[in-house]
């Protein structure tokens, strides 16, 4: 009898577009409209190093899902009612050496949560939604 093995890689992308709430705790932007209460978030967690807390996004959709990023592997953004801070909540996870690359961003670091219309994307190979 003759076995053939065959490997596959499997990559688990994975796209949420609908309501919810989503939090971010990480690099972000943040533009709030006229009221100061509704904006737009866009969270872009980043990878630090092994020993670091990781940055990332917990969300909770509407439709029951849940979706956990987790660094660099997501990103996402948020139109609705927003709250936010600066910092990490002493967490540690705004504590990363960062290596100045001569691009200017408008990204700090801190927590947010939109409940609202999200979108959110992922990268990480065992996915990143739940029921």
């Amino acid at each position: 009898a003759i076995l053939i093995l065959s490997a596959a890689a499997v990559f688990a992308d994975e796209d949420f577009h609908g309501s919810g709430t989503m939090k971010c705790y990480g690099d972000m932007s943040i533009s709030m409209f006229k009221d100061n209460v509704v904006g737009f978030l866009d969270c872009r967690p980043a990878w630090g190093s092994p020993a670091a807390p990781p940055q990332g996004i917990v969300a909770d959709a509407d439709d029951g899902s849940h979706w956990v990023t987790v660094d660099d592997k997501g990103y996402g953004d948020c139109v609705g009612d927003i709250y936010y801070v600066y910092g990490d909540l002493n967490l540690g996870y705004c504590d990363r050496i960062k290596i100045d690359d001569g691009k200017q961003t408008r990204l700090f670091c801190g927590y947010a949560e939109c409940v609202g219309t999200m979108n959110i994307h992922c990268s990480m190979l065992s996915g990143c939604h739940g029921a």
